[in-house]
């Protein structure tokens, strides 16, 4: 009964509200998708790589267009051989630019879509990433990197644009809700933690626990909320 309370209440978060979901290529964006919709969202998913600011630009506005209107825009970047375990001395300047210059190049991109939709009438953006970029991890360094620098800049587009009534927020999630690719990634252990499984003893999947707070990012109770890492990663890295 209590689930059920929850679920009711939580549904009627996004009632009416327009959402976007860009998160080219990876898996957790039908999830994300398909939870906000469970919210009450008319949703959006854009498949297309955000390759420029024009092209960013454009299918948010035709998205828009099918919308009447973005009020919430969930994001995430990070491409195929960012999502590869590559030691740190093997990196190529190639490699760099294909797994982390692009991606984040995508996610600012995004970012001036969003704006251009929203610096009018106000609106929340969240762009995800896999929350162990907090503690770093072994042969994961170009997304790692990536993640951070994805942070870094929803906290300052967040200083800048939050007297047009914008709301960016940062969400971790687990690697392997972040995208199947990342299943097998050794994350980084710690001795007063010890091993998995994470203080709440699951993973917190994206079309449901990870939909949720997202969900109420996007609504009228996080409308004092900007700037803020979440970490939805079941407890495993309790850091800022």
């Amino acid at each position: 009964m209590v689930r059920a309370a929850v679920a009711e209440g939580a549904i009627a978060q996004l009632s009416g509200r327009r959402a976007v979901v860009a998160a080219n290529g990876l898996g957790i964006a039908r999830k994300l998708a398909q939870g906000l919709k469970r919210h009450g969202a008319k949703v959006v998913e854009i498949r297309a790589a955000l390759t420029s600011k024009a092209r960013a630009e454009q299918e948010l506005a035709d998205a828009a267009r099918a919308l009447g209107g973005i009020d919430l825009v969930v994001h995430a970047s990070a491409g195929p051989l960012a999502l590869r375990s590559m030691p740190v001395e093997g990196l190529s300047p190639d490699d760099w630019n294909s797994a982390v210059h692009k991606s984040m190049l995508a996610t600012l991109f995004c970012l001036q879509g969003a704006h251009a939709q929203q610096h009018a009438t106000g609106g929340a953006v969240v762009i995800v990433g896999p929350s162990t970029a907090l503690v770093g991890a072994a042969n994961a360094v170009p997304l790692m990197t990536l993640a951070e620098a994805q942070r870094a800049l929803v906290k300052s587009a967040a200083r800048q644009w939050g007297g047009l009534g914008m709301r960016l927020n940062w969400v971790g999630v687990s690697p392997a809700e972040y995208d199947e690719a990342l299943a097998e990634l050794v994350a980084p252990q710690t001795p007063e933690l010890g091993p998995p499984p994470p203080a709440l003893q699951r993973r917190p999947l994206a079309q449901d626990d990870i939909a949720d707070a997202i969900a109420w990012l996007g609504s009228d109770g996080a409308r004092g909320v900007t700037g803020g890492t979440f970490n939805l990663d079941g407890g495993d890295w309790m850091v800022p």
